[in-house]
């Protein structure tokens, strides 16, 4: 991906990873154990920074998931009314979602949690406004 980019992805039978790279920071998303799981990992995927449970597999059936990378060193997802935000710069992530748990590796520590706020949805809508208006164009 590159910034300004945005992806859409479904889960299907024979698709249960996504991987995303943006410069040296990359999301991954996958199916895991009836549970669909967000890691932000480095751009190879190897390093994986925080991970964070979306939640069962069935509350997301035919979901879309919309993948973001407004900048250089932070990328989004949002799933239904869902946004993650991750931060590779300040090794944080944030969301919408109340009392969401994130778990942090030892490089970015347990507590790698930020609350969301008015700039984060600001950020978002931005992401959200390129990718409708680059969809439009297709």
């Amino acid at each position: 991906m590159q910034v300004g980019e945005a992806e859409k992805v479904k889960f299907s039978l024979f698709k249960n990873r996504f991987v995303f790279a943006c410069g040296q920071n990359g999301l991954t998303l996958e199916k895991v154990g009836g549970g669909i799981c967000l890691y932000a990992t480095d751009h190879t995927h190897q390093e994986i920074y925080c991970a964070m449970p979306l939640g069962m597999e069935r509350e997301f059936k035919d979901a879309a998931y919309f993948i973001y990378a407004p900048n250089e060193h932070q990328m989004l997802l949002r799933v239904h009314k869902a946004v993650m935000l991750v931060d590779f710069e300040g090794h944080w992530c944030s969301t919408n979602v109340p009392e969401f748990r994130v778990y942090g590796s030892k490089l970015w520590g347990q507590e790698c949690t930020r609350p969301w706020t008015p700039e984060h949805t600001q950020l978002y809508n931005e992401a959200e406004k390129w990718r409708i208006a680059a969809s439009s164009q297709d």
